[in-house]
């Protein structure tokens, strides 16, 4: 038993796997959308945009990417690269300002690898994880493939599968995702342990019986996420990190 299952009068089985979340787990997603990466991406199609209506144009589109109806039509985006470039740039065109460039433009912010950097803390987790033995998957609903975001940080070893909602058809919260993540794994979900942002998609993997750990909300990208408590359970040595 772990010491912080130990705290807390908690018995488990040993875990044999650990699934993780993508964006707000392991890689950052509050810098993924600047005025200056819609700049590059503006200027790359021979469009001049100053910063400050950058910012604006981002504002806009994030606004209508968050309203109600922004959220109706993304609710199953996921479930396909080629879906969740038409909803994602649709809202991006109808925002005030935008247009079929600037949407284009914007979704290559979104999509591109080198707009997500890892939290300080992910690749020593993965590490140990990976040098314990113990193998992990990335379980996203994502409308793009991530392995590029990845190999740019030089983790692509230390992830054993990625499980993404866009190549298998499902999204969390369906526990099929999780379950599917366990046998690509080969392990029971009761041997696995799923980490994640969301008490209601990640958490849901507690319905296909496998534990999950929920992260504090509150994150920056210049400051551990708090992935090192995922070792304390485990019963892992963090010290390294």
């Amino acid at each position: 038993m772990s010491a912080w299952a130990a705290r807390h009068g908690i018995a488990r089985r040993p875990t044999r796997a650990v699934l993780f979340d993508f964006s707000g787990t392991l890689f950052d997603d509050t810098s993924v959308i600047t005025a200056d990466r819609l700049v590059a991406r503006c200027a790359v199609r021979d469009r001049k945009l100053g910063t400050a209506r950058a910012r604006e144009l981002c504002a806009g589109i994030l606004a209508a990417v968050d309203s109600p109806e922004g959220q109706a039509r993304r609710a199953r985006a996921d479930l396909s690269a080629e879906r969740h470039r038409r909803v994602w740039t649709g809202l991006a065109a109808s925002a005030v300002g935008g247009d079929t460039l600037i949407a284009e433009a914007f979704y290559d912010c979104v999509i591109a690898a080198d707009g997500w950097r890892p939290y300080p803390d992910t690749p020593g987790v993965l590490s140990a994880l990976h040098e314990a033995g113990i193998p992990t998957a990335v379980v996203s609903n994502t409308g793009w493939d991530i392995r590029g975001s990845f190999a740019r940080s030089g983790l692509t070893g230390l992830v054993a599968d990625f499980v993404l909602s866009c190549e298998v058809g499902i999204q969390k919260p369906d526990t099929a995702i999780f379950r599917a993540a366990c046998d690509r794994l080969g392990v029971m979900p009761g041997d696995a342990l799923m980490v994640g942002d969301d008490a209601a998609r990640d958490g849901a993997a507690t319905a296909a019986g496998i534990p999950a750990y929920i992260l504090p909300a509150d994150r920056s990208p210049y400051r551990p996420r708090g992935l090192a408590a995922v070792l304390d359970l485990l019963g892992r040595d963090d010290e390294a990190l």
